[in-house]
């Protein structure tokens, strides 16, 4: 299935932050936006929108509130910790060259190489974009079903972010797996999309590969959008493969 370029597409009411940044910012990307709201502005700059600030002070807040319970099995504290990491690694970007690709093998599983490395490739800067728009929606309620801020589920949280990156998702995870190149497991880069099989024999769980072993996606035992490792005792049996769309 070939991924076309979506014009005119709808922007997520809770998902303007950085954007707005951006138009203010003269050119600057959104991610910048967002880091300058988090250290503050480069020499020479002017200081970020500050809906960007408070986009970044409601993701913080957002690590006191996620727990423990239902799909994932992992140890006290590790959610909260993949969240801090998640935006420390947000914090720690300004130390990267412009353009530098940012590639992380998935730290959970040894590559075995069937098929050629996937060959899609885009700028560093627009993968961490990418990351940073998913962000935005750490919180987000869950409901299956979901395609709005109210409530979203897994497969719709995926196309709502790639919709503000110009890509054409199909709406359902076991559609989204036909999309784009296949991604063995040691290739694996931010950006990439993780399917899974969870409570059903084809792929009905999807998220957003973040690097170091983390995906961000909307967790129905979760409740809401948030970040999980995907060593878990959960995901790690379930995981069935991974999609490289841009």
């Amino acid at each position: 299935m070939s991924i076309q370029p979506l014009q005119g597409a709808m922007t997520p009411a809770t998902a303007s932050a950085i954007r707005s940044a951006n138009k203010r910012g003269g050119g600057r990307s959104s991610f910048d936006a967002l880091l300058d709201a988090i250290d503050g502005p480069r020499e020479g700059e002017t200081v970020a929108a500050p809906q960007a600030a408070a986009e970044l002070l409601r993701i913080e807040m957002m690590q006191s509130s996620l727990s423990l319970s239902g799909d994932a099995a992992e140890s006290p504290g590790a959610e909260t910790r993949a969240v801090e990491n998640f935006l420390a690694n947000l914090r720690g970007a300004k130390e990267f060259s412009r353009g530098q690709a940012c590639a992380a093998a998935a730290p959970f599983a040894a590559p075995v190489e069937t098929q050629p490395k996937a060959s899609m490739s885009v700028a560093g800067d627009e993968l961490d974009s990418i990351g940073a728009t998913a962000a935005q929606y750490l919180g987000t309620p869950y409901r299956f079903g979901g395609e709005g801020t109210a409530g979203i589920d897994c497969s719709s949280f995926v196309q709502h972010v790639y919709r503000e990156h110009q890509v054409d998702l199909p709406r359902t995870a076991r559609e989204q797996i036909n999309v784009g190149v296949d991604v063995a497991k040691g290739d694996l880069r931010k950006g990439d999309l993780v399917f899974f099989q969870t409570y059903a024999s084809y792929p009905s769980h999807v998220g957003i590969y973040l690097g170091d072993g983390k995906m961000i996606h909307a967790s129905s035992g979760k409740g809401e959008v948030t970040i999980s490792d995907m060593n878990s005792g959960y995901y790690r049996p379930r995981y069935l493969g991974a999609r490289r769309v841009v």
